[in-house]
């Protein structure tokens, strides 16, 4: 087999037939254009020359080679050359075997289909996604409301502890001053919730971005304690970013208690999260090429994501645990992309990483450039 058939050359998904040494035999249009190579020059080349090597990949290899008639998924790292420079996309993965013989159950080849992971950066043309962030973005006002007035009695009452501890316990009142600040930051963030939200991102500051780790960290150690390992793995060259310091705490906040929550539901060994920092290369985010990016990360050994709601994970109401509302990982993309970022998601069982791309402040990206 060395041509697809029309009709699958014909879909948007990238196909292409392998053999069960992951060679490819075939190529559709879509996966042409994904992949960045023509039928001619894929034609028996094996699949690890387009994927980042990892334990999911040699899992896939090792279900071909064995010739399992069975489906097969899971997440891995496209890796892309375009006119000399090199990005890189998260793709979901299918693979499914394919019978052109005649023994029944004998697996020929397979069929990869490869559904680039991010789509929601797109998705805001669809009207379905449209109606959902507008009913999100009302409920939130809604939210905003609604909380703001507890806020101000949460001030109040840590303010008169912070007193009395100052007189009986003036080591504790690191305590206080930190709910006071928490207050404060949410009392902003409410504000800027019930007014148009771009408004709320006029006041955009150059960020060390450590200093927004080193504040949801100890946010972190104080909810969960010692339910599970919290680490900090830090690159101390990130250069700055610019964003609004309350904006981005809560972003990071909600994708460290999603880690949290879900590795307390179940871990592959002992339950930790960690938050890691990196500067990455050649990064496209929102049709933008980025020499250079800031790469923020939370990474956990929870369950995973599950793949039926990978398209979704991002809209409100969309959430894998019981009683969630979904809308922490919503505001978080939103956060995102309005600092001219995105989050990527690479997830299976026992290692999902939530990936923030953020984009350097122009001083960072002169500094890097001379």
């Amino acid at each position: 087999m060395n041509k697809m058939p029309v009709t699958v050359d014909a879909l948007q998904n990238a196909v292409a037939v392998l053999d069960r040494q992951a060679q490819v035999k075939a190529l559709n249009s879509a996966a042409q254009m994904m992949w960045g190579s023509t039928v001619a020059h894929a034609q028996g080349v094996t699949i690890g020359h387009w994927f980042e090597h990892d334990e999911t990949l040699s899992k896939l290899l090792q279900h071909m080679a064995q010739g399992k008639n069975e489906v097969c998924r899971g997440v891995l790292r496209l890796l892309r050359v375009q006119d000399e420079m090199t990005d890189s996309v998260l793709v979901h993965v299918i693979v499914s075997p394919v019978h052109e013989s005649a023994f029944l159950g004998q697996v020929d080849s397979y069929c990869l289909e490869c559904h680039q992971l991010g789509a929601y950066e797109n998705a805001s043309q669809d009207a379905q996604w449209r109606a959902q962030m507008q009913n999100h973005q009302l409920l939130m006002r809604q939210l905003a409301h609604e909380v703001k007035n507890p806020l101000g009695g949460i001030r109040g009452a840590a303010q008169l502890l912070q007193n009395e501890l100052e007189e009986v316990a003036p080591d504790l009142m690191e305590y206080t001053e930190m709910m006071i600040a928490q207050v404060d930051r949410l009392k902003h963030m409410v504000d800027q919730f019930l007014v148009p939200y771009r408004q709320g991102l006029a006041q955009m500051q150059v960020l060390n971005i450590h200093v927004v780790c080193e504040s949801v960290y100890r946010l972190a150690q104080i909810e969960f304690g010692a339910q599970l390992e919290l680490i900090r793995d830090y690159d101390v060259s990130v250069p700055d970013v610019r964003g609004v310091s309350d904006y981005l705490q809560q972003l990071l906040l909600n994708l460290v208690q999603n880690a949290a929550q879900a590795v307390l539901r179940g871990a592959q060994g002992a339950p930790k999260v960690i938050i890691r920092t990196r500067v990455v290369r050649h990064c496209v985010v929102n049709q933008i090429m980025h020499p250079l990016m800031v790469e923020l990360s939370v990474m956990d050994n929870g369950p995973g994501v599950a793949p039926e709601i990978y398209d979704t994970l991002f809209l409100p109401m969309v959430s894998q645990r019981e009683g969630g509302t979904g809308l922490g990982l919503s505001v978080a993309i939103q956060i995102a992309q309005q600092h001219g970022g995105t989050i990527e998601v690479n997830s299976r069982p026992g290692h999902t990483q939530m990936r923030v791309l953020l984009p350097l402040s122009k001083d960072s990206r002169n500094a890097k450039g001379a």
